[in-house]
């Protein structure tokens, strides 16, 4: 469990960002209305001022900005004189078609800002740690859940949701200056996905079931810049535009065609509009040597160049930022890595100039402990991730040098707790599914000191619940079974039949001891497990902890061999069924707090526990909220889902969840706060590096 805390001078949630008005959502996109099946509907966003999917294309209430010439960043400006680079004019769409930024994440104008400079980070970390300031995505969403086209221009689809239709920018390149086009979709979706070679075969976007079997959508290209995506079955929004994962569907053909393999383990997949390469696996690794690219085996290199693509070198792309190809900057992993403008970049403000503002972003990574708080505090990293505990004492040290940007989580509460309703023990199953036995274990707790001991009173004490300003939030929800009551909660485990033993624990009824024991992993509840045993032996539960490394956790959880958990590898909660739906709809083999009710979904019943009653039910509503194209209709199944969680709380939170805090240099401008770290919103992202620049 993460320890970065909260104060209570801090304690601003979400509440203003997420109800920002859809009709002032960034860029002045709104998020989909209403739609009845039988309306042909198209969206657009060349200047986010259309309605997707809608009966008809719906102005929203910021006036679309149109602009009529294009200005450039000097550095820019400099390599057209010397030849390098063509014009500005001869890099982006034309006016109709680029993307014009007005607006950030949470509905307010962007300030327009001036050329040049470093954004300077602390390092990449993981494989995705240089995606989240720079990936361009089909789409983009707003801390009010709406969404605009991003990279495409706009989409559509036909009466019966069976065609989905995407509209390109003409104009549009990579970051070498080669024309994007609908030839990188089929390229992609053809020679990259369908043979697995990005390693990604899975994305639920583009898959359907047909006839009981797997199957994939058929993708037509139509013109240079409009490809068709037709399904046998509809392909409701929830499905493929929402929630389907599919982040991009793109590739650089001019920079790939050699890079594909026909092997046995990436074959060739038939269509109509490339042949097999007939290249083996040491062909297309000597062509990814001669171009730098070192990978080991072609399942690597396919996942290097058609995935996890931001951290290939000299790899054409449509971000905003470009990693360097300079030896010693140019890997994540360098002690400095960097992030070049991408002259060729898709997206003006306002006034017609190019973005992003900055010259290049820089990742720097650190080798002591503290040393990127240091590095902030000397003014060498702009923007850092910082644990409450430091928040204090930096702004003090700092003083108008530095701003607090606070990012609301997803998570449902704090120190949360589940336990495994699958058990293979019948006293335990049942214990479990009696909610007496929940309250119980949530009543008999003194949140108030538990706030004081864990988090010296920052975090306030809570339930397993959305935050205040996140969707589902419920004031009544946020505060069920959190008043401490000893002789309720005894009271409560009596009636669920346990009887209490002469050692002073409760007992089942038929003599077999009651012993609790909490899983948890890498040390994640070493802290926290002390404070609650205290409580629970108190009132008459015995338990214990034990810790794992987390494989050998997730083992025994895949395994079915546990009780109950304490800080869930994936804790109950989400920002909504477009982010996330397995952390609380039990449909995969994901969550803890359902364990093998979902791998009874996920494997259609030839594995797990059937589930029954209102687990049954979430499943219900998920299926009609995926399977219909009205979007209010979707939030009232949303909405059921919810108060199902509410009515059961199969998982207990004690506290509040905590936030997650960034320090800025006040020298970085257009860096929004109140913003969301969620999946769906790909995280940093968010927060709109390309607007962002830096005043004198």
């Amino acid at each position: 469990m993460r320890k970065n805390i909260k104060t209570k001078a801090l304690s601003a949630v979400l509440t203003a960002a997420m109800s920002v008005s859809m009709l002032t959502a960034c860029g002045g996109a709104a998020t989909p209305a209403n739609t009845d099946a039988g309306t042909d509907t198209q969206t657009e966003a060349p200047a986010q001022t259309t309605d997707a999917q809608t009966d008809t294309a719906t102005e929203v209430a910021a006036d679309p900005v149109e602009v009529t010439g294009y200005q450039e960043a000097p550095m820019l400006a400099e390599q057209v004189s010397s030849g390098k680079l063509p014009a500005v004019a001869d890099r982006l769409p034309g006016t109709s078609d680029v993307f014009v930024e007005t607006l950030d994440a949470t509905g307010k104008p962007i300030e327009i800002g001036n050329y040049g400079g470093v954004i300077n980070l602390t390092g990449a970390g993981g494989g995705w740690g240089l995606s989240r300031p720079t990936l361009e995505s089909i789409i983009r969403y707003n801390t009010d859940g709406s969404y605009y086209p991003n990279v495409i221009k706009s989409f559509e689809h036909n009466d019966d949701f069976t065609e989905w239709v995407f509209h390109l920018r003409e104009g549009m390149k990579w970051s070498d200056g080669e024309d994007f086009n609908a030839d990188d979709i089929t390229f992609w979706y053809y020679m990259c996905h369908l043979t697995n070679y990005d390693g990604k075969k899975s994305w639920a976007a583009l898959k359907e079931t047909v006839d009981g079997e797997d199957a994939w959508a058929k993708l037509t290209k139509n013109d240079d810049y409009t490809v068709t995506w037709t399904f046998v079955n509809p392909k409701y929004p929830a499905d493929f535009i929402e929630n389907g994962d599919f982040k991009w569907c793109w590739a650089p053909e001019h920079y790939l065609h050699d890079l594909i393999p026909d092997t046995e383990e990436i074959p060739y997949v038939e269509n109509e509009y490339y042949e097999s390469t007939g290249l083996s696996e040491e062909d297309v690794l000597a062509n990814a040597q001669k171009k730098n690219i070192d990978a080991a085996t072609v399942k690597d290199l396919g996942k290097a160049v058609s995935y996890n693509f931001w951290n290939t070198s000299g790899l054409p792309t449509l971000n905003s930022f470009v990693l360097s190809t300079v030896p010693g900057n140019s890997s994540k992993d360098d002690t400095l890595c960097i992030m070049d403008r991408n002259p060729y970049f898709w997206k003006v403000d306002a006034m017609g100039n190019q973005l992003p503002y900055v010259d290049a972003l820089h990742f720097n990574t650190t080798s002591e402990d503290g040393q990127d708080l240091l590095m902030f505090r000397s003014g060498e990293i702009d923007i850092i991730t910082i644990a409450m505990q430091d928040i204090a004492a930096t702004l003090a040290d700092l003083g108008d040098q530095a701003s607090l940007r606070e990012w609301g989580t997803t998570d449902w509460g704090a120190y949360q707790i589940t336990f495994n309703y699958t058990n293979t023990d019948k006293n335990y199953a049942e214990l479990f599914a009696n909610k007496d036995f929940r309250e119980a274990m949530s009543i008999c707790v003194d949140r108030s000191q538990v706030s004081e001991l864990l988090t010296d009173g920052f975090l306030e004490p809570g339930q397993a619940a959305p935050a205040e300003g996140n969707v589902g939030y419920s004031e009544e929800w946020s505060k069920k079974w959190t008043e401490y009551d000893v002789d309720k909660a005894k009271s409560l485990l009596e009636g669920c039949g346990l009887v209490m033993g002469s050692d002073g624990f409760y007992d089942f009824a038929d003599g077999s001891d009651l012993m609790i024991t909490f899983l948890a992993y890498d040390g994640g509840a070493d802290d926290s497990y002390p404070v609650f045993e205290q409580y629970y032996k108190a009132v008459g539960i015995n338990c214990a902890l034990k810790d794992l490394e987390v494989s050998a956790f997730d083992t025994q959880i895949d395994n079915n061999d546990w009780i109950a958990v304490m800080g869930p590898h994936t804790p109950i909660g989400g920002a909504s069924l477009k982010d996330r739906a397995a952390p609380f709809v039990p449909i995969a083999q994901a969550a803890e707090w359902y364990g093998e009710y979902g791998t009874y979904y996920s494997t259609n019943g030839a594995q797990g526990v059937e589930p029954t009653g209102d687990m049954v039910k979430l499943v219900e509503l998920y299926d009609k909220w995926r399977l219909t194209p009205d979007e209010a209709e979707r939030d009232k199944y949303q909405e059921e889902i919810f108060k199902i969680h509410e009515e059961n709380l199969w998982s207990i939170g004690y506290l509040k969840a905590e936030n997650s805090y960034e320090l800025i240099s006040n020298k970085i401008k257009n860096y929004a706060d109140n913003l969301v770290w969620a999946d769906c919103y790909q995280y940093a992202n968010m927060a709109h590096y390309e607007v962002m620049f830096k005043a004198e």
